[in-house]
């Protein structure tokens, strides 16, 4: 059953939809304990220009809807960080109103059934829904995806965006295809892909390698990385390697638990420096990630390997978990870019770490690279220290919050006394 507003509701902050009025019912039924933020849209939008955008959480049968929640769940977050559209408090408000009645929109769902429920149930002008599938036959997760954004409060209908593709990666998803259905929303024309930077490029060919990669020399194992651990061996040269080269090999009470990692030595790094990895791979069909971590050092009272005789320890406060998808049983390459940085700490060391797990199998590597293909910015501002990069809040103020609270609470357990 549609609800409507008994009265128009004052906005508790710009762009959200903020009210507790009591609705009289007309259609659809509201889920109890609900707050009735998302059904102020109507009275919003007419004390304002902007337009009022629904994103619907997209429908994925192959795992009972978490994903496309998830899926939902981004949307609302990209659109209430960019601003200009009146969007729901939650997605939850949306999420609990399309399971009580039953309403779960997908690619399939008519236009004029859309139509119906945003403007009618919801008042509002636009809706983001779509479809996820997951497709059966891949060692990795490919995906058929839907994406609709369709502006209903024009005559007819005005689809801003429409697309169904067949993913290579999850970070498509909110990389390429969500980011272009968002361009489409808000009018923002696609970004060129910028061509090869000349000095980058010229680094990258003549600059040093951080890594002895190519793991050639050395007694026992190779010279610039940890002893082999278990489940690692250290392989002689094959007719289709280019040298000696690291093999990961383990079975499946491994590969469903710990897996199989590997350390590089400890290199020297900068912060806002933007490096490249590249390595050649090989798997029978074993996930493979590589993972970069950066440490800064910090004073410690403990003894350790990671200490030096200042008593200072290396601490992790950056990382580049780099996902590696290609063919089974034959070389691959992977290359991608990473820039080191922390809001609080300053990365100093970094560490290679290889990775495999699920399913039992072996895993090669060779030809291991990683050097600096642009140096930091000269004119990069002072640090603003922040507990993590995700808030504005600065580590100061943090700290005076703190002893602000814990003053107060001194003061309440002397009155309480």
């Amino acid at each position: 059953m549609w609800l409507e507003l008994a009265s128009r509701p004052e906005p508790a902050a710009v762009g959200r939809l903020s009210a507790q009025t009591g609705p009289t019912r007309r259609s659809w039924q509201p889920a109890l304990g609900i707050t009735l933020t998302l059904l102020a849209v109507a009275a919003l939008a007419q004390d304002s220009t902007q337009k009022v955008v629904i994103p619907f959480d997209f429908e994925s049968k192959f795992d009972n809807g978490r994903y496309g929640r998830m899926v939902g769940e981004m949307v609302w977050k990209k659109l209430s960080r960019q601003g200009d559209f009146v969007i729901p408090e939650t997605m939850i408000d949306v999420s609990d109103r399309c399971a009580l009645n039953n309403f779960h929109p997908g690619p399939d769902t008519p236009l004029e059934k859309m139509k119906q429920v945003v403007r009618d149930g919801f008042g509002a002008d636009i809706a983001i829904w779509g479809k996820l599938e997951r497709v059966a036959g891949y060692e990795w997760d490919v995906y058929d995806l839907w994406i609709l954004v369709c502006d209903f409060s024009t005559e007819p209908p005005k689809i801003i965006y429409k697309t169904q593709v067949r993913t290579k990666t999850v970070s498509e998803i909110p990389h390429e295809y969500m980011k272009a259905a968002l361009d489409k929303l808000y009018g923002r024309q696609p970004q060129t892909p910028a061509g090869p930077d000349p000095e980058e490029e010229k680094r990258w060919k003549e600059g040093p390698n951080l890594l002895i990669g190519d793991l050639e020399k050395g007694i026992n194992h190779p010279v610039g990385w940890d002893p082999l651990p278990q489940y690692v061996t250290w392989e002689r040269p094959a007719p289709d390697s280019h040298g000696r080269f690291i093999r990961f090999s383990f079975p499946k009470s491994v590969a469903e638990s710990t897996g199989v990692l590997f350390y590089s030595d400890f290199f020297k790094v900068e912060a806002g420096a933007k490096y490249q990895f590249q390595c050649r791979w090989r798997t029978t069909g074993s996930q493979v990630k590589v993972f970069i971590k950066c440490y800064d050092e910090l004073p410690t009272r403990f003894a350790g390997y990671k200490i030096d005789p200042q008593g200072k320890e290396k601490r992790e406060v950056y990382r580049s978990q780099q996902n590696l998808r290609g063919p089974t049983n034959q070389w691959n390459v992977h290359t991608e870019e990473f820039t080191p940085r922390h809001t609080q700490y300053t990365p100093k060391w970094g560490r290679v770490m290889l990775y495999a797990y699920w399913p039992a199998g072996t895993v090669d590597w060779d030809d291991i690279v990683l050097k600096q293909i642009s140096p930091p910015r000269s004119e990069m501002l002072p640090k603003v220290r922040r507990p993590s990069l995700e808030t504005k809040v600065t580590a100061d103020e943090f700290q005076r919050a703190r002893e602000e609270l814990k003053k107060a609470r001194e003061r309440g357990s002397k009155r309480q006394r």
